[in-house]
């Protein structure tokens, strides 16, 4: 049975590694459009740019915005206000819902988040990842295309774990950590292997959508009602996030005002 532990991706052709190298040195350039009115929801890309659109959190949208970075990409970031009500009123999102309806004439499955790029509108974060690692070759060679596969989808449910104690009964993180959570990271760590990353030799989207759950892992730990540090006993993850971290164009993210550590979920989750 392979996991990966040995793989290394084949050379690409050269054209392949040219466009790689020049979507290294490339530079994302983002405008971040904070929707607090119906308007400001994008139907069509936003002056013809990528355009992006989720909440104004990181969660699912976060891992997007990471592979635009990464692609050097001139795009959209618009986050979506959960207002104009509080929490458990009848206006809580209610202008999300209201503008729904509308999006349905623009994409098929309208939902958060959603991608537009000219002709292009998808909904559902796999299938904008995926979008974005073909079009600016974040998928890595094409044998290890199944690991990309594979982590994508491995990768949430393995989030829609944390998330949904983070919204539901945060202090269950405690128990999780301590026992379920140190199974899947080994599971983790077995893909991973000897590899600088999980799919191949090369930084690709699905990285970018484990990295963020591995980040989220790493804040809940350090939080006083939970206290634990199940993370820290696997180095060889802890040396993949610094991978990734390092990338110049993630350094160049982080330091920009555009980045956002947290809030991980909306405002209604026990945990934010």
């Amino acid at each position: 049975f392979f996991c990966g532990q040995a793989f290394r991706c084949p050379p690409g052709p050269r054209a392949r590694v040219r466009a790689q190298r020049k979507a290294a040195m490339a530079v994302a350039t983002r405008s971040v459009i904070i929707a607090d009115s119906p308007d400001k929801i994008p139907t069509a890309p936003v002056e013809g740019k990528i355009t992006t659109v989720y909440w104004d959190i990181c969660g699912l949208g976060q891992p997007i915005r990471y592979a635009l970075e990464l692609a050097g990409a001139d795009y959209a970031d618009v986050r979506v206000d959960p207002g104009p009500g509080a929490p458990g009123t009848p206006g809580y999102k209610k202008m999300w819902f209201d503008k729904k309806p509308e999006l349905d004439q623009a994409i098929c499955f309208p939902n958060l988040p959603y991608m537009l790029d000219g002709g292009v509108a998808l909904a559902q974060s796999n299938t904008i990842l995926r979008y974005i690692g073909r079009k600016f070759d974040l998928m890595g060679d094409p044998a290890s295309a199944h690991l990309v596969d594979l982590v994508l989808d491995q990768t949430a449910d393995f989030d829609g774990e944390s998330t949904g104690r983070c919204y539901r009964d945060f202090l269950s993180m405690k128990p999780y950590c301590q026992e379920e959570l140190v199974g899947k990271l080994e599971h983790w760590t077995r893909l991973l292997g000897s590899k600088p990353f999980m799919t191949c030799d090369r930084v690709t989207v699905a990285d970018l959508k484990i990295y963020e759950t591995l980040r989220k892992l790493r804040l809940i730990e350090q939080q006083p009602a939970i206290g634990t540090a199940t993370l820290q006993r696997f180095p060889a993850l802890l040396a993949f996030m610094d991978r990734v971290e390092a990338l110049p164009a993630m350094q160049a993210y982080f330091k920009s005002g555009s980045f956002m550590e947290r809030p991980l979920n909306n405002v209604h989750a026990q945990f934010k």
